[in-house]
């Protein structure tokens, strides 16, 4: 083998990157330090290169989830109780789940009772969602899912729910269907709730999970509503509106499909590959509540998740009403900063600067997503959806870093006019008032795989 000149490669860092992996070890044991950082920068980029064409041109292909340790792709939905669903071994990656439920539910005609539908129907006949792969790679409430659906761009219907535009009703009525309650009757909650696990883009890598049987075998677990009935907006589907004897019969199934890709293209019949552990990771949180939640004061919330966050949602939970989180009427003002205190801000709206809300709901909200969100949904970071990916949107991508050399604080604060305003209704206590924050974040140390 001839003497490589310590000065100048005989290679280009492109053609050093495309050696298999031995003879890129040899050649670059006679570069130095400098043309061996040129020749990595390259080899990150080439990796950068085919993952992304390994996302973009793969087919999306569907495999139905078994239920652990049983038989079949359905299991019995019943209030209380913990579902658990493997994902298939496929020789491919997971990009996400779509969780289908089929459920009738009865409301029990008591004495005069009626029941209205709580605002984060019918994501929360589903109380907790985690994805178990080597610990929970996923912790979150579903009902975040469907935030998700509003702000990934312009218009954009929860459960692809249509805006505007043609909808056939025999889908609709599969896919998103409405969510009746005639008391006394079995009324049909039917329709299928998305969980994206590379939720940064779809030709995005960081959350995808392999599949192929090697390693940890990931795992769906969905906590079924433990109280059906209630008055927290957040956790209970339906709530006691009037009349006595309150209760309700929820049965029905629940299966599960995991969407993957293998590398399978129209380009070739050779398979696309993709490099994942090059590549951070994505996991959601259900970061720490603020509680107790009080009424004409800044209370003040420090996330606790330290990593580069992509999604900040808040839900304010006011406690005065089941029938919306919290009401426009009673929100005085929030901001996000980065210490502990709010001596500075990044975000303030009407605490102590006279800058109304609805502007917030104006420029952050309506204007990039075209459409309103539920009442106490605060947005503190979308960063997916802005910038290119949306022209309506021109704040550009707006990640908050908590890594070592980013923000040691990112603290979210509140306020409010009051709180505790609910009474107990035939024994269904009030909601705790508190605000409840999700997050996806990127992890830089990569997917654990043991």
């Amino acid at each position: 083998m001839a003497t490589i000149n310590s000065t100048m490669m005989t290679l280009t860092p492109a053609q050093i990157a495309m050696l298999p992996p031995a003879e890129q070890q040899q050649y670059m044991k006679g570069l130095s330090p400098a043309q061996q950082a040129l020749v990595q920068q390259e080899v990150q980029q080439q990796i950068i290169n085919a993952n992304r064409a390994f996302m973009r041109k793969s087919i999306e292909k569907t495999a139905y989830c078994p239920v652990t340790g049983g038989s079949g792709t359905t299991a019995a939905y019943t209030a209380g109780t913990t579902l658990y669903y493997d994902f298939p071994s496929v020789p491919g990656f997971a990009t996400g789940l779509l969780i289908t439920y089929n459920l009738t539910v009865t409301p029990a005609a008591g004495s005069s009772a009626t029941y209205a539908v709580n605002p984060a129907a019918p994501w929360n006949i589903f109380s907790e969602l985690q994805v178990l792969y080597n610990g929970p790679q996923i912790r979150t409430h579903p009902y975040f899912l469907k935030i998700l659906d509003q702000i990934k761009g312009f218009q954009r219907g929860a459960q692809n729910s249509v805006i505007a535009g043609s909808a056939d009703s025999t889908i609709n009525s599969n896919i998103n269907s409405s969510i009746p309650i005639v008391v006394g009757s079995g009324n049909s909650w039917k329709g299928k709730i998305y969980l994206p696990l590379n939720a940064l883009g779809g030709d995005t890598v960081p959350g995808v999970l392999p599949v192929a049987g090697v390693g940890n075998k990931p795992q769906l677990k969905l906590s079924c509503a433990t109280n059906f009935i209630g008055q927290d907006p957040l956790l209970n589907p339906l709530a006691p509106v009037t009349g006595t004897s309150h209760s309700a019969t929820v049965t029905g199934n629940i299966n599960v499909d995991m969407v993957y890709k293998d590398g399978t293209n129209g380009d070739s019949p050779t398979p696309l590959t993709l490099n994942w552990q090059s590549e951070p990771t994505l996991q959601y949180y259900w970061d720490s509540p603020l509680t107790p939640f009080s009424a004409n004061t800044i209370q003040r919330q420090t996330i606790s998740t330290k990593l580069k966050h992509w999604y900040i949602v808040s839900v304010m939970i006011d406690a005065n009403q089941a029938s919306q989180f919290a009401a426009l009427s009673n929100i005085t003002g929030f901001e996000l900063s980065p210490d502990q205190v709010g001596q500075q801000t990044f975000i303030n709206w009407n605490i102590s600067n006279n800058v109304s809300i609805y502007d917030y709901y104006d420029r952050v909200i309506r204007r990039p997503f075209g459409q309103d969100l539920d009442n106490g949904v605060i947005i503190w970071c979308a960063a997916p959806g802005e910038g290119v990916i949306n022209s309506s949107n021109r704040n550009g991508t707006q990640t908050y870093n908590m890594y070592p050399g980013g923000f040691p604080a990112l603290t979210h604060s509140y306020q409010v006019g009051s709180v505790s305003g609910q009474s107990t209704i035939d024994g269904f206590p009030a909601a705790t008032p508190r605000v409840e924050t999700f997050l996806i974040s990127e992890n830089s140390a990569g997917l654990k795989v043991s």
